[in-house]
């Protein structure tokens, strides 16, 4: 058994889970699903219990502020979602069953008639959805552009990856392996641009001192205050 549910007051139901990469306990919250305490491999479950009893009051004050958030991020039929290529609308009709069709350039997701949008479910399929769009378009794009931008600067990395995280647009390793993120999807080409020239940067200085700047903001056209400001107006969110 790699995993086991407990009951935590003023929380609820949290699942604590073995891992066998993990060096420490350590909590991780996503939207629509139950706090998960990952624990080494050597570790009992009642020790990943007591670590979250230890920080239940962060837990349900995490909880708290994931939940805003989701509340004011509702998709629903006055609030479609748009990535590079596509357009994702919703709609409720005389389906008995969830339904994404191709439509007018983009995609509709059919709901019930009786749909509560509002619904962490309905919020939950939702995003599983976009998620894969942006996963599937970002694998599509994102090696080919980063491919092209380093060749054409000067650059070398070891791989690329592309992932699903909510902090970070972008990173690279000291190994120059470079990481990014899905939601690049959601910014115009000239944005997604920026962070991709950031982390190639990395490949060559590895901290954000005045050479690294330097060298970006010769990337950039001068712009790099610019841009930067202007991506910190986007947010990593699905």
């Amino acid at each position: 058994m790699n995993s086991k549910s407990y009951t935590l007051e003023d929380v609820g139901g949290i699942v604590v889970r073995k891992h066998h990469q993990a060096h420490r306990i350590s909590i991780k919250l996503k939207p629509g699903q139950p706090p998960a305490v990952v624990v080494p491999r050597f570790a009992t479950f009642d020790m990943g219990y007591r670590f979250a009893l230890e920080n239940r009051e962060w837990i349900a004050s995490h909880l708290q502020q994931i939940d805003s958030a989701l509340k004011s991020n509702i998709y629903n039929e006055e609030r479609p979602f748009s990535t590079r290529y596509h357009t994702v609308r919703f709609s409720r009709c005389q389906t008995r069953c969830v339904q994404a069709v191709k439509a007018d350039g983009g995609y509709e997701m059919r709901f019930p008639a009786n749909t509560d949008f509002s619904s962490a479910q309905v919020q939950r399929q939702i995003r599983m959805f976009l998620t894969e769009l942006l996963r599937n378009e970002a694998k599509h794009y994102l090696p080919d552009r980063v491919a092209k931008l380093a060749a054409a600067h000067g650059f070398s990395y070891k791989q690329l990856t592309v992932k699903n995280v909510h902090t970070r647009w972008g990173s690279c390793s000291a190994q120059n392996n470079i990481n990014l993120n899905i939601c690049l999807m959601t910014l115009p080409e000239y944005l997604s641009d920026f962070v991709i020239l950031h982390e190639l940067c990395h490949t060559v200085h590895k901290n954000h001192g005045p050479q690294f700047h330097a060298l970006l903001d010769s990337l950039v056209g001068g712009k790099e205050k610019l841009l930067d400001k202007e991506l910190n107006k986007y947010k990593i969110q699905i």
